[in-house]
């Protein structure tokens, strides 16, 4: 989804709220469209260098990093002279995507959620990559969970991700503490989340843990419950994707909540909340766990003043599957881009997009402002690549880093376990709005059934599916 704090680009808005950040920090999904056509045409600017249109730059409204951007374009036509960027600030937006894709109309080097290229590799929408992406440094080193979502049935490869998340549990320390919990050692499994939320409870008598119900955020993190117990949202069947919510494991999510709600008493009275709503609840500490990757730590610091040592990260507990959503955004190439374009394209993208992510010393440098300017530095993330090449930028991120990273090491050590599932391929949005509905059901009515909202939410989903893949 997208929503600003717990996830970098997703739904297009928090789009299920869309939230980016350079990981860190809700963020605007700047990615996508331009009204100035796409990389076609001839490919070469008036003086015969290679001229590609890249999304991505910052607005007029946020002129530090505007600046910022159009500093990097020219750093980057330095370093490669024979190719020129023409930035443009158009965001990519759900609602009007579809349209502007279908004019052709979008730039060169343009930016999607992790869900969409799926559909767009099958609708030959996007470029193949793959040898582009070999050429780049460290090209063959991808975590290869990480470009699987832009891997076409063909093993090909039409995108590159540039920032992506994964979804575990955030809790407060201190109120684990207070409650006598370990709070370096956060629940593993949903029982022992319900029974800690159930301690923090009765011990404290703060809510042990707040679940999102609104603005799609309902159904994003139930979707994200349901991967831990080893279900999907969606599943092939004649060629289509068709609902796959009511075979079980959804059901299992669902009733979990419900339990913790009207049994255990542990989820407090107020129900109706968004990725704010339950951040600032978090941050004062009004609810003691909640669902959310790294960057939400950037929103507890920054925007609600949390205490950084109190917050606490760790993995999605398990249902059965250690396994978890994947979010983020991917850069994708327009299917017009000639070669060299195609060339062009990807060497902008590492440029701007993962350089950082392997050079100790760029990383050094970033982390280091983003302190001085008193942001969130080195908020650990998910590795682009392998360890022995992440891992000395992660080291000098560290080094600059002003994150207690202490706090983080549950869901780092989990990384290399843990399996990342995307988002639901089709009308993922519409899928998350017709289940906040459950949720919301279950966690506000005592008698409301999970079963039976779930086939309300089915039967309010089933056309939007048909309509969108016709």
């Amino acid at each position: 989804m997208s929503r600003t704090v717990n996830r970098p680009i997703g739904r297009g808005a928090n789009s299920r709220p869309v939230r980016l950040s350079a990981l860190g920090a809700a963020a605007l999904m700047v990615a996508s469209l331009a009204a100035c056509g796409g990389g076609g045409e001839s490919g070469r600017s008036a003086d015969g260098r290679t001229e590609i249109t890249v999304a991505g730059m910052p607005p007029s409204t946020l002129p530090a990093g505007r600046k910022d951007f159009l500093a990097q374009v020219k750093a980057f036509e330095k370093a490669n002279p024979d190719i020129r960027i023409k930035p443009t600030d158009a965001l990519w937006d759900a609602k009007t995507f579809p349209a502007r894709l279908a004019s052709g109309r979008l730039e060169t080097v343009f930016r999607v959620p992790l869900t969409y290229p799926p559909e767009m590799i099958e609708r030959r929408q996007i470029a193949d990559l793959s040898r582009e992406i070999k050429a780049l440094p460290h090209g063959t080193e991808f975590d290869k969970r990480l470009l699987a979502p832009a891997t076409g049935s063909d093993g090909k490869v039409y995108g590159i991700p540039t920032e992506v998340y994964s979804v575990g549990l955030v809790y407060n320390r201190e109120l684990f503490s207070k409650a006598g919990l370990d709070p370096d050692k956060p629940p593993a499994t949903w029982g022992e989340l319900r029974t800690a939320a159930k301690t923090i409870t009765d011990r404290t008598g703060v809510p042990g843990f707040g679940m999102h119900t609104r603005d799609n955020t309902g159904g994003w993190m139930l979707t994200t419950m349901t991967y831990s117990y080893g279900g999907r949202m969606e599943k092939k069947a004649d060629g289509k994707q068709t609902t796959a919510f009511r075979e079980g494991p959804t059901g299992k999510a669902l009733g979990l909540l419900k339990a913790m709600r009207w049994d255990d008493r542990s989820m407090g009275r107020q129900q109706l909340r968004g990725t704010d709503d339950l951040a600032r609840d978090f941050a004062s500490g009004k609810v003691a766990m909640l669902l959310g990757s790294p960057s939400t730590y950037g929103t507890y610091v920054s925007k609600f003043r949390g205490r950084p040592d109190a917050y606490g990260q760790a993995p999605l507990p398990s249902g059965g599957e250690k396994a978890t959503l994947l979010g983020g955004g991917v850069a994708v190439v327009s299917p017009k881009a000639d070669e060299a374009q195609r060339s062009a394209a990807a060497k902008w993208i590492n440029f701007f997009y993962l350089k950082p992510k392997y050079d100790p010393a760029l990383a050094a440098e970033r982390t280091e402002q983003a302190a001085a300017d008193k942001n969130p530095a080195g908020v650990p993330g998910l590795p682009f690549y392998d360890a022995k090449v992440s891992g000395p930028a992660a080291e000098a991120e560290r080094k600059h880093s002003n994150v207690p990273l202490k706090n983080f090491a549950p869901y780092l050590n989990s990384l290399g376990t843990t399996t990342y599932v995307v988002e639901p391929p089709v009308a993922a949005q519409e899928l998350y709005a017709a289940l906040d509905s459950a949720v919301q059901a279950v966690l506000t009515r005592e008698s409301a059934d999970p079963a039976a909202e779930l086939e309300k939410a089915d039967r309010r989903i089933g056309p939007v599916l048909d309509r969108s893949q016709r």
